[in-house]
């Protein structure tokens, strides 16, 4: 390029109190919808991935004859769906009729809500969840694959100690799972989300 960036902004500007020139305006338009595009269209996919999921857990139960489970855990895992799409639903009631940079900001701070939101719900829900497996299990003793570690003589702490370690294993477990997922999905993104707002924030200085 023959011209520098600065040089093409300084001579897009309007005048002193614009904030950035038509032709900067519109270049920074496309690359944010180009970015929006690509955070939504991920946690669309993220989320929907969620429903082939139950059905291979209910498949998957059925299997080693955990019927009452393998439903159980699919309902569980459809939740989450529900609760993911909820979460979701944030991103429209964003304000599309505000400027680029208010919008971008808004929409990040509407990011950092659903990133801790999902967090929480890895660390503490799912945890939640296998532990309540483990007390359905034990309720309906029915013959499976799990009946082999709940014997009639197996007392409801014992199994609730059990199902708590394994709550906890799950926890710790959840937390990286979230912490690689998120680094490998939306990291990327979301730089260059933050790239685009500190850039438009330094034109407007």
């Amino acid at each position: 390029m023959e011209k520098s960036i600065e040089k093409i902004w300084n001579e897009a500007f309007i005048d002193e109190q614009s904030l950035i020139a038509p032709k900067i305006n519109n270049l920074y338009n496309q690359k944010s919808k180009s970015v929006i595009h690509k955070i939504k269209r991920t946690y669309e996919f993220d989320n929907k991935g969620l429903i082939p999921i139950a059905i291979l857990v209910v498949i998957g139960a059925a299997i080693f004859s955990e019927y009452f489970i393998g439903l159980y855990g699919a309902f569980l895992i459809l939740s989450l769906y529900y609760f993911n799409t909820r979460l979701l639903k944030k991103f429209t009631l964003i304000d599309i009729k505000s400027d680029n940079l208010t919008y971008l900001k808004r929409y990040r701070e509407v990011m950092n809500s659903v990133m801790k939101a999902t967090k929480r719900m890895f660390i503490f829900i799912l945890p939640l969840a296998v532990l309540s497996i483990f007390i359905l299990a034990f309720n309906s003793k029915e013959t499976s694959f799990l009946s082999t570690y709940i014997n009639p003589d197996t007392s409801f702490i014992e199994i609730l100690g059990i199902g708590f370690i394994t709550a906890i294993i799950t926890s710790i477990i959840c937390f990286f799972s979230y912490m690689i997922s998120t680094k490998m999905l939306y990291k990327p993104l979301i730089d260059k989300l933050d790239a685009i707002i500190n850039e438009m924030e330094t034109l407007q200085q």
